[in-house]
């Protein structure tokens, strides 16, 4: 029924805080006793109510929120209909069987009258305590016959179970049952392995776990992490780290920095496995990390780390830690490969040559590693190569010397050459050089170069020999003549036969490998292979 508006369309508007409210008030129900009125306003809301009375073109309605005003302008029509709570009741009192409740209930949810669905359903279940939609609609669920709320039932469930368990004899551990005679021994930190009870750090330490901080972690990575934490502690500085396939980053320096390093390791351990024919992974480093270390300009921290790293082996000499105090950097491969360098007074591009070159000693010396040392010209050409391959420059050398722009071979001549040029990678240019001034010295010369006295020369002849070698054998001279190196070499900490004799006898074994040539031959193959090069 649409009641008629009387008197003139004016009115006072509402304000917009009150429009909203009036939407609010347009969900609210009545008492199902009211008479039922629904006034539709021009902008379409509808608002159910009773109208009160009229006075001056303003309409005082009763919701259920209590009286509203309304301007008679803003009234399109008055319907007269049931609310909805009117229409629950009806339903509610009419209602007999269980599921004639659950139907009431459901159109109380249709109209979000969740409190008289509530009073239906429950209705319901008392008229049928099995009236599965009602119950189900309450939130109840079926448990060994009952209905129980879902707490009760596993309160229930919980209880059920252990009685049933104590029937059984087991008893409680962590989330399961157990004997009591299991539980002693979880308790002792055992771990059932194939029918045996074992150590639970053993059965880790099976899977190649090791724990670390409370954590079990790879093996490789808790043992790095393991000195690193102690080199923290002797630096007295957090030290940050980052991580290769096969090596740990670390030093007091923005984690991207140390990343930077890690990846430009990668393409120098790609070559040095494919031009040694090494097979990649950590087997080459005895199943360990490579641990690399970089420090700042103070000399502290990097000197007190030095006793903390020496303590990581057995195979350094006496006043060891002494003499390398005062170095820019040093390295050990035994029993895994470890480096650190320390930037001082220099650029930061060359703390990241330094960790290269440090990295090409450290794949050379574990490639076959027995505890004896290799020559120091073979070494440092590798090093220098390693860092010519990671970042296209020269800005270290072990023991060598590049000052005043010159380079000499022990007791050789001096090369007139730019030390800048070298540093950029142009070694091929400063050997060439060094030839036309007749300076480059002979292998057997080369071969008795100790690190004490090894020179620019001496270096970048070792360079070009290793280039050459990497030649031979379709590819396999490199890793033939290493291999007859390492097993020939002397006693550590000897890096060179001094004797003539058991010295041209170890190269021409290793040249015959590698070329097929002795090495008065092989001497003179490679000066002719480099020379006509470009």
């Amino acid at each position: 029924m649409t009641r008629a508006l009387r008197g003139p369309h004016r009115g006072v508007v509402p304000s917009p805080p009150l429009r909203g409210w009036l939407a609010a008030a347009a969900l609210l129900l009545l008492p199902a006793s009211a008479l039922a009125d629904v006034f539709v306003l021009k902008d379409g809301r509808r608002i159910e109510g009773v109208l009160v009375k009229e006075e001056k073109g303003v309409l005082t309605v009763k919701t259920g929120v209590g009286e509203i005003s309304l301007a008679r302008a803003d009234v399109q029509e008055i319907l007269s209909q049931k609310t909805a709570a009117q229409e629950f009741e009806e339903r509610f009192s009419k209602a007999r069987s269980a599921e004639e409740f659950f139907q009431a209930g459901e159109f109380a949810t249709s109209k979000k009258m969740k409190r008289e669905a509530q009073k239906a359903w429950k209705q319901a279940i008392t008229v049928d305590p099995d009236h599965v939609p009602s119950r189900t609609a309450l939130g109840f669920v079926r448990y060994r016959g009952q209905w129980l709320t879902p707490e009760a039932r596993d309160v229930q469930q919980a209880a059920d179970e252990a009685a049933e368990m104590a029937e059984r004899g087991l008893v409680r551990y962590q989330d399961r049952w157990v004997t009591p005679e299991d539980k002693s021994r979880l308790e002792q930190g055992l771990v059932l392995v194939d029918g045996k009870w074992i150590p639970f750090a053993e059965v880790q330490r099976s899977k190649g776990l090791e724990e670390f901080a409370g954590e079990w972690l790879p093996r490789e990575l808790a043992l790095a992490r393991r000195d690193l934490a102690g080199a923290e502690k002797a630096a007295g500085l957090p030290l940050e780290f980052a991580l290769g396939s096969d090596c740990l980053v670390a030093g007091p320096f923005p984690k991207a920095r140390l990343e930077l390093v890690v990846q430009r390791l990668g393409p120098v351990r790609g070559w040095f496995d494919a031009a040694w024919r090494s097979t990649p992974g950590l087997g080459l480093f005895g199943g360990r990390l490579a641990e690399i270390y970089a420090f700042g300009r103070e000399a502290a921290p990097f000197q007190a780390t030095i006793s903390c790293f020496a303590a990581l082996t057995n195979t350094l000499p006496s006043g060891w830690a002494e003499a390398v105090a005062g170095s820019h950097g040093f390295f050990f491969v035994d029993p895994f490969p470890l480096s650190s360098a320390r930037q001082w007074h220099r650029g930061d591009e060359d703390l990241t040559g330094h960790c290269l070159h440090h990295w090409g000693h450290l794949l050379l010396g574990r490639l076959g590693y027995d505890g004896r040392l290799l020559p120091p010209w073979y070494e440092e050409a590798v090093a220098c190569h390693s860092e010519l391959v990671g970042h296209g420059r020269n800005a270290v050398f072990c023991r060598g010397t590049l000052s005043a722009g010159q380079g000499t071979s022990a007791g050789g001549p001096t090369v007139a050459f730019s030390a800048a040029r070298f540093r950029d990678g142009e070694w091929r240019a400063y050997l060439k050089a060094a030839f036309e001034q007749k300076a480059v010295p002979g292998f057997d010369k080369l071969a008795q170069v100790e690190f004490g006295n090894i020179e620019i020369v001496d270096i970048a002849a070792g360079m070009a020999v290793v280039e050459w070698l990497k030649l031979q054998k379709d590819g396999g001279g490199l890793r033939a003549f290493h291999d007859v190196l390492r097993r020939g070499a002397p006693k550590s900490p000897e890096r060179v036969i001094r004797d003539a004799e058991p010295r041209h006898a170890l190269y021409d074994r290793a040249f015959q490998a590698a070329a097929g040539l002795d090495w008065r031959a092989a001497d003179q193959a490679w000066r002719k292979w480099f020379l006509s090069s470009p």
